[in-house]
C-alpha cells in the first residue's frame, strides 16, 4: 500500500483533468497546477513522517519519557543517551537514574587478611556507582567491619574508637547507593556480642529490610527471637515456634515475600514471617547452601566424593516442598586444566539473583558458570574467595530515610 499523503493517493476522481479536442489534454499552462502542489504535500509529509521516525517518543510528554525510562535497564539507559539531546537530559536526570534497576555491580568476599567482608567489583574499567569503602560511615565511625551482604543492603559492625573492645560496637546496615544508614537498637539481652544477626533484604519491596536475631539459652538452644523492621524500627521478641533443638547455620538470610529464610546446621531451612506468627521447617535434599535466583529459593551442593559432581535444585512448590533437580555438572570440567587434587577447594560461592549464574572457585580462581549456555568466564586468578554474595546497587528510598 502506497504511503499516504504520497503521489499516488491522488486519483481523478479527486481532481479531473481537463481535455482539449480529441481527448488529448489542454495546455498544461493553462489548466490547474495540481501535480506540483500533490508533490509538495507530499515531499512535507514524507519529511515529517522521517522526523517522527527520527524521534519516536518527541510528542510524548517528559515525565512519560522519564517512566519509561527509569524501568529500563541501568546499561540501556546509559545508551539511550544517544537517541537525542532531549535523551540525554532525560535519561542523565538524577530521579531516572535512581529508579534504574541494576545490574551486578560486584562481589562482596570474605577477607580474610582483613577481616570481615571486602568489595571485588564486576563492571571492568566502568565508573562505579557506589563507594564500596563506605566513606560515608567512616565520617561518624572510626572503624567498621561488613559482616554480610544482602543483595543491595550491608550489615556492618562500627566502631567510633577503634581500639574500643570487639563487643562494644554498633551495629548498622547501610545502603553504599544512596549512602543512608540505620543505627539497630540493642537488644535486651545479657550479652550483645553473643547474638548472631541475619539481614534479610527482598528486591521486590526494596524500600524496608528486616534482621532476625535468634536468642540463644545457656545450652545454644534458641528460646526467643528478636526481629527488627525498618518499617516499626524496633525489636519485636516473640517465643520461638521452631524445634526446641534446632541450631542455626552460619549461612546470611534469604528474606523473600515476607518470610526470613535461615539455614539450619541439619538438613533444612527454618523460616519465620516478620511479625514472628508463622513458623515452619523446609527440608532440603543433603546441600551446601542456599541462595535467592530469579524470585525462586535454590539449594546446590559439590558432592566431592562423586566426582565433584554440582547439583542445582529450586524449589518449585512451596506447599509440597517439592524440590526440582535444575542443573548438574562435573566442576572438574569447569576449571580444564586448572582443577586441583584436593576436591574439598571446589565449592560454589553464590548464585547470580536475576541469571542462570553460578560463582564458583577452586581454590585459586573463580569463575562465572552459565548453565543456559554451559560457558566459563573467570572473574579472577589473583583474588581468594572464600565465601561472597552477589552486590546489586538500589537506589530506593527506605521507608524511614536513615540518617
Amino acid at each position: 500500500m502506497p504511503p499516504v499523503g504520497g503521489v499516488d493517493d491522488y486519483t481523478e476522481q479527486d481532481s479531473p483533468q481537463a481535455t482539449g479536442h480529441h481527448g488529448c489534454p489542454e495546455d498544461v499552462s493553462s489548466s490547474s497546477p495540481t501535480l506540483p502542489v500533490i508533490a509538495s504535500i507530499a515531499s512535507e509529509k514524507k519529511k515529517q513522517r522521517r522526523d517522527r521516525e527520527q524521534q519516536p517518543a518527541a510528542s510524548l510528554p517528559d515525565d512519560i519519557i522519564i517512566e519509561i525510562l527509569s524501568r529500563v535497564h541501568y546499561k540501556s539507559l546509559c545508551r539511550f543517551k544517544c537517541v537525542s539531546k532531549q535523551w540525554l537530559d532525560l535519561c542523565s536526570g538524577l530521579d531516572t537514574h535512581k529508579r534504574s534497576p541494576q545490574a551486578l555491580s560486584g562481589l562482596y568476599f570474605l577477607d580474610e587478611e582483613h577481616q570481615g567482608l571486602s568489595f571485588h567489583g564486576l563492571t571492568g574499567g566502568g565508573p562505579r556507582l557506589v563507594d564500596p569503602d563506605l566513606s560515608f560511615l567512616r565520617k561518624s565511625y572510626e572503624s567498621l567491619e561488613v559482616t554480610q551482604c544482602s543483595s543491595s543492603l550491608l550489615l556492618c559492625m562500627c566502631w567510633k574508637n577503634s581500639y574500643s573492645p570487639r563487643g562494644e560496637c554498633d551495629y548498622v546496615v547501610c545502603n553504599p547507593a544512596t549512602e543512608k544508614w540505620t543505627l539497630l537498637p540493642l537488644i535486651e539481652c545479657m550479652d550483645q556480642a553473643d547474638v548472631e544477626r541475619y539481614l534479610g533484604f527482598d528486591a521486590v519491596k526494596p524500600s524496608s529490610f528486616v534482621v532476625v536475631a535468634p536468642l540463644t539459652d545457656i545450652y545454644q538452644l534458641i528460646r526467643k527471637v528478636a526481629i527488627y523492621s525498618s518499617g516499626t524500627e524496633r525489636w519485636t521478641y516473640v517465643e520461638s515456634g521452631w524445634a526446641s533443638d534446632t541450631m542455626v547455620g552460619d549461612q546470611d538470610a534469604i528474606f523473600l515475600n515476607g518470610i526470613v529464610h535461615l539455614t539450619t546446621c541439619g538438613s533444612s531451612i527454618v523460616t519465620v514471617d516478620i511479625e514472628g506468627k508463622i513458623w515452619r521447617e523446609i527440608r532440603v535434599p543433603h546441600f551446601d547452601a542456599i541462595g535467592l535466583s530469579q524470585g525462586c529459593l535454590h539449594a546446590w551442593r559439590v558432592d566431592v566424593l562423586n566426582g565433584c559432581q554440582l547439583s542445582l535444585w529450586v524449589l518449585q512448590d512451596y506447599d509440597s516442598e517439592n524440590w526440582t533437580l535444575k542443573h548438574t555438572v562435573n566442576v572438574l570440567e569447569l576449571f580444564g586444566s586448572h582443577c586441583r587434587k584436593d576436591h574439598e577447594s571446589y565449592m560454589v560461592l553464590a548464585i547470580h539473583p536475576n541469571c542462570n549464574l553460578i560463582f564458583l572457585t577452586d581454590g585459586e580462581m573463580t569463575v562465572l558458570y552459565d548453565t543456559d549456555n554451559r560457558k566459563v568466564n573467570v572473574i579472577s586468578s589473583s583474588v581468594d574467595f572464600v565465601g561472597c554474595a552477589p552486590y546489586i546497587p538500589c537506589f530506593t528510598k527506605w521507608l524511614s530515610d536513615g540518617r
